[in-house]
């Protein structure tokens, strides 16, 4: 249950530029934005339920989000459309920053995310997985920066295309070819 409901948050959270292009003409985009704060909250309330050693903090960040939505609501009805486009951008570029970040820490967040599956890595695997974090830095920031230029130069159909479909099939492409020079360069180490 915990899994599904997480699931169709984050389910909801990447079709965000498909329900505002549809939505567009029946939800002003102060609803819009308030919408994706009450996404935003729920999914923080579903990890303190996950995780109840964190409960309080999450509990009150997710309060936060509802009254942040409030007020969105009742202060904010003007919000131009423009603004909510700037999500994926904002998106991409704070993961960006986060695997960037990554890089200046004992582990980078590729190997963490490696070491889940295979707490014992090869040293090669280590070394590889720094390169996998700076790709994805890379591959994130480039993302962002098509985002923002979609965003503000490109038609509202052009945007919903780009950030609703052809972002994820370019993240598929990336992640299907690291997968395959992944194998391919383990089965190098262990023949070696």
């Amino acid at each position: 249950m915990r899994a599904a409901l997480k699931l169709l948050l984050v389910g909801v959270l990447f079709v965000y530029p498909v329900a505002i292009y549809f939505g567009d003409g029946y939800l002003t985009p102060s609803q819009f934005l308030a919408g994706l704060l009450i996404l935003f909250a729920g999914r923080v309330l579903i990890v303190a339920w996950i995780k109840p050693e964190h409960r309080a903090r999450h509990a009150g960040f997710a309060l936060l989000l509802l009254a942040a939505a409030t007020a969105v609501l009742l202060l904010m009805p003007g919000i131009r459309l423009v603004y909510l486009r700037l999500y994926p951008m904002l998106l991409n570029l704070l993961m960006s920053t986060v695997f960037f970040g990554s890089l200046f820490t004992a582990m980078p967040l590729a190997e963490r995310i490696a070491r889940l599956v295979h707490p014992d890595l090869p040293p090669q695997a280590v070394a590889y997985t720094r390169y996998v974090t700076w790709t994805w830095c890379i591959v994130l920031l480039l993302n962002g920066l098509i985002s923002l230029y979609t965003a503000l130069a490109t038609s509202f159909e052009t945007w919903t295309l780009y950030n609703g479909i052809v972002t994820y099939l370019i993240f598929g492409c990336v992640f299907v070819v690291e997968y395959l020079l992944r194998t391919w360069l383990r089965h190098k180490w262990e023949a070696a």
